[in-house]
């Protein structure tokens, strides 16, 4: 058991290790709040994190609920079972002075296991989400390219091949820092080299606004633009840019090539973040 607070130190202390994703995987990625249901998406479609963690117990004298805890263990404070996520309009709800009293600990902790029970069957694929628009350091890097260099046989000095592996890695984390769904259609992209925008909307099965946003991120990152038709946005056509690319002006058609010689199905590289295949 922890040792009680004294007083010289504050209860108030960062999430114990993991407790974040799992607060996360059993979230379904919108606020807690259930009466009426909330819908606000704690991660927005642009990647930013919107949502606040709530103690339901607060940590500290004089916050919210805090009479409640029985003084023994502080590390029960910032545990999964004392906190859930909400929206910032009702994290500050329930921690007001002047509201608060309307949120007892029964009613909070009742709020969060309605909500995570629905989630719990699909921890799997809302984990998955989480790496995905949250923490781009899921990308597994390139150590040595040497099946790259290979395969290129460009019989380049290991300063140069050195200088290549960098800027790959730093390639990689910008791929990382896009939405699944837009790593999706740029690795469809770049296997077609040019694709029109109605089959893609078919092929994933998206409407017009949402496909617009994602092409909307890959432009942004100078990655994949859109020439719209002149008469008709639907039948625009999607290519491929070399900003995010730096030195690399021929990656684009390299990794379409070596994926094909090599047996390496692009998805893994450019979807689910594997550049370790170019090792």
């Amino acid at each position: 058991m922890a040792e009680r607070t004294n007083g010289s130190e504050k209860n108030r202390k960062g999430p114990v290790t993991g407790v974040v994703r799992r607060l996360w995987a059993f979230s379904g990625n919108t606020c807690a709040w259930g009466d009426p249901p909330c819908s606000t998406r704690l991660v927005t479609d642009e990647g930013a994190w919107v949502g606040k963690i709530a103690h339901i117990i607060g940590a500290e004298p004089g916050s919210a609920r805090h009479e409640a805890w029985d003084g023994q263990d502080v590390e029960q404070l910032r545990d999964f079972d004392n906190l859930m996520l909400l929206c910032g309009e009702h994290h500050d709800e329930i921690d007001s002075s002047t509201t608060r009293h309307n949120y007892p600990v029964d009613y909070l902790r009742a709020v969060k296991q309605r909500h995570e029970a629905k989630y719990r069957y699909t921890v799997d694929a809302i984990e998955a989400e989480f790496h995905d628009t949250v923490n781009s350091s899921r990308v597994r890097p390139a150590t040595t390219m040497r099946r790259f260099f290979a395969w290129e046989d460009a019989g380049q000095d290991p300063s140069d091949e050195q200088y290549v592996l960098d800027l790959v890695n730093r390639f990689a984390g910008r791929v990382g820092g896009l939405t699944r769904m837009a790593r999706q259609v740029l690795a469809l992209v770049v296997h077609e080299e040019t694709t029109d925008l109605e089959l893609v909307m078919r092929r994933f099965s998206a409407d017009r606004a949402e496909l617009l946003s994602v092409v909307r991120e890959l432009q942004k990152a100078e990655m994949v633009y859109l020439h719209d038709d002149e008469y008709d946005e639907d039948r625009g056509q999607l290519s491929l840019l070399g900003g995010a690319l730096e030195d690399l002006h021929e990656m684009w058609d390299e990794l379409r090539g070596f994926c094909r010689d090599e047996g390496v199905d692009l998805k893994e590289i450019l979807v689910d973040l594997d550049f370790s295949h170019l090792d």
